[in-house]
């Protein structure tokens, strides 16, 4: 049986996680179930995660915390679609014969990077001691926020099909 994805409808089902205690590693075991933080696309096609605190995570980490986090991915995405430095770092670009983007990026490729970093960071500190695991929202085209939740003890892992579910 492999990880279960699903969209927030209400409190889960008997036949999930929730509720019960993290176990197995992070990297080496496949997650025991995959939770989806959405797209909030209440401000148009601005890029943005819906703060709602995923009822699956109760008992792990804090709702004020999870709404930190998201609140943090939240401000980067701003920074790093906001229109006005994609214009500047596009007329520097021409300007410099395309060799400014060479030097010193992009304010994107700068925030995206700044984005890993968070999310490396609350992964070590908050997500990781609790079981879970935070994707890289890039990987879902930026459609989801992806939480992963480790399986329970004595879970067993088919290897063939291991590497599906390996985190980055």
């Amino acid at each position: 049986m492999g990880p279960r994805s699903s969209y927030y409808t209400g409190p889960p089902g008997p036949g999930s996680a929730f509720g019960t205690a993290p176990a197995g590693v992070i990297g080496r075991d496949r997650p025991r179930e995959v939770i989806r933080v959405e797209r909030d696309y209440t401000l148009g096609e601005l890029c943005q995660f819906h703060p709602t605190f995923p009822l699956e995570l109760e008992g792990r980490i804090a709702p004020v915390q999870f709404g930190e986090t998201i609140n943090d991915l939240n401000e980067i995405l701003i920074r790093a679609h906001n229109s006005g430095w994609a214009a500047f770092d596009n007329v520097l670009a021409v300007l410099t014969l395309w060799i400014s983007p060479l030097v010193v990026g992009s304010k994107y490729n700068r925030e995206m990077k700044e984005l890993r970093s968070l999310l490396d960071r609350v992964n070590k500190q908050l997500f990781n001691p609790a079981g879970l695991n935070v994707r890289d929202p890039a990987e879902a085209a930026f459609l989801f926020l992806e939480v992963r939740a480790v399986p329970r003890r004595g879970y067993s892992q088919c290897p063939a099909i291991a590497h599906l579910y390996a985190f980055a």
